[in-house]
Order: C-alpha cells, then sequence, then structure tokens
C-alpha cells in the first residue's frame, strides 16, 4: 500500500473558506500528476481511498482517472480521523494494493503510533512527510512491514 501526503494546498491563512475545501495551488496539481505518472506508475493499484478534504481528494485525483478505478472517501483518513482507526485499515484487506491520501499530521500520528507499539519495520523517523510524497509499505501490520519514502521528481533532494 502507500500512504500520501496531499500535494501543494492553498495557505490556510489566505483561504477563507472552509478548511476541507481548501484546493491544490498550480504547483500541488502538478505534484498530483507527477505521483500518478512517476512516482506510482509500477505500483499495483485496486482501490484509491481518500480523506475527504478537497486537496486530498486532488492529489489522487489522476491516479484514479489514470487507472479508471474511483475514489473512495474515508472519514478516517481525514484530520479529524481517529489513530487507532487508520491503523484498523491499514492492517485490514482493504489497504492491500491501495493507495491512501491523508495529511501530514495524520502521517505522524501514525508513526509515533506504529513505534509505540513496537511495529517492526516503521523506520524511526518522525513522519515528516513532504507534500505530495507518500510511503511505500510493504508486508503486513503488525507482523512486520518494509517502508520507503517515495519523492515526486520535482522534490527529490529536498528538505521534508
Amino acid at each position: 500500500m502507500v500512504i500520501v501526503r496531499h500535494a501543494l494546498a492553498l495557505p490556510k491563512n489566505g483561504w477563507t473558506g472552509v478548511d476541507a475545501a481548501r484546493p491544490l495551488t498550480a504547483r500541488g496539481i502538478r505534484q498530483a500528476k507527477a505521483f500518478a505518472g512517476v512516482v506510482v506508475r509500477d505500483l499495483p493499484v485496486r482501490r484509491v481511498l481518500t480523506s475527504p478534504a478537497l486537496r486530498c481528494e486532488q492529489t489522487v485525483a489522476p491516479l484514479a482517472v489514470d487507472r479508471a478505478l474511483p475514489l473512495r472517501r474515508c472519514a478516517v483518513l481525514g484530520v479529524e480521523g481517529s489513530t487507532e482507526s487508520l491503523l484498523d485499515l491499514l492492517a485490514s484487506d482493504e489497504a492491500e494494493d491501495s493507495v491512501l491520501c491523508t495529511h501530514g499530521e495524520r502521517i505522524r500520528d501514525l508513526f509515533q503510533a506504529w513505534q509505540a507499539r513496537g511495529w517492526h519495520g516503521w523506520p524511526s523517523a518522525d513522519g515528516r512527510t513532504r507534500k505530495g510524497d507518500g510511503w511505500l509499505l510493504r508486508g503486513h501490520p503488525p507482523l512486520g512491514v518494509t517502508v520507503e519514502y517515495l519523492a515526486t521528481p520535482e522534490q527529490r533532494g529536498q528538505d521534508r
């Protein structure tokens, strides 16, 4: 499975609408296209799950279109979702061969919860993920997972 952080969105301080409706910037749209066309190009994807936030939906929309897959909105991937529910989702068959789009703070919480449980394979990083980048997880939590950072081409070499 792949967990991706939404691509670059309009800044919170310049957005007057509801945060869930905050869209991607032009750069964010390029990141989303690069993620679909380059980063996960050779990976099997059977499902595309996303936070209900527009910026997450827009991040994985190019992938869903390319693979002719529907976008499935999952509240558990949203900013308000629980870490326990997210862990349950990752351990389920539903997550196998899926791309899950969520928020940076959710990925950070996931890292911390995974480490607190002593689950094998999770990196000892703090969960910082650049916008538009993701993590490829191979294996099955909690039994053991290998994790690889996936960077969009324009971001390789930049700090997280």
